[in-house]
């Protein structure tokens, strides 16, 4: 017969869920305010929880910092599928996302200062992104959609303005929507994508 977990142990599962959880909002929050330099102490007073709370969940602050980084970049990921869940043009499905991350200080304003004020994580979340564009890029080299010599460098660029232009959306009052769409026109050459053919997927309506 299958093993079945007794309720009380369901419940206490699901209590240390929930508080996990509520420790990594409130890291997000306190690194994304003051930086990676804050300290377990400032995420305990965040969370309301005890010290010894944080750490029956993360060995120390590098193993917080790093579960932060993913757990904000997990959910970041999970709500942009559901805004292009209903685009169909493979080009779209490339290009919206990259218009969506730019956009991160308006949706996830935490995720996005985390990102753009502490370098020390962009590390952490390049591979992600790589990931994804990369099986996009391939996919879209295969269908003939696209014609990349060399994916993984063309990502590599690509990726670079991406970050450094969400660094500059975040922390430049001055930045525009309109001038982070231009960036990822521009950029899109680095596919092969003719600017005409740019200048149509970066300057459609984003209902967001």
């Amino acid at each position: 017969m299958p093993n079945r977990k007794k309720p009380e142990t369901g419940r206490k599962s699901a209590y240390v869920a929930r508080n996990r959880v509520a420790i990594l909002k409130a890291a997000l929050t306190v690194f994304a305010r003051e930086g990676l330099e804050a300290t377990m102490e400032d995420v305990s007073d965040e969370a309301q929880v005890a010290m010894s709370t944080v750490y029956k969940h993360f060995k120390d602050k590098q193993d917080l910092i790093a579960s932060t980084t993913a757990y904000a970049f997990s959910e970041w990921e999970s709500w942009v599928q559901q805004q292009i869940s209903e685009v169909t043009d493979p080009l779209e499905q490339l290009v919206m996302p990259m218009r969506i991350f730019l956009r991160a200080k308006d949706t996830h304003p935490e995720y996005a200062k985390l990102v753009a004020k502490n370098f020390g994580v962009v590390g952490q979340i390049l591979p992600n992104l790589s990931s994804v564009i990369s099986d996009q890029v391939i996919g879209l080299n295969k269908l003939k959609v696209l014609n990349v010599e060399s994916p993984a460098i063309a990502i590599q660029n690509l990726l670079s303005v991406l970050v450094i232009q969400l660094v500059n959306q975040t922390l430049n009052p001055k930045a525009t929507t309109a001038e982070a769409d231009a960036t990822i026109r521009i950029a899109l050459a680095m596919l092969g994508i003719s600017d005409a053919k740019a200048k149509k997927l970066t300057e459609s309506k984003i209902n967001l």
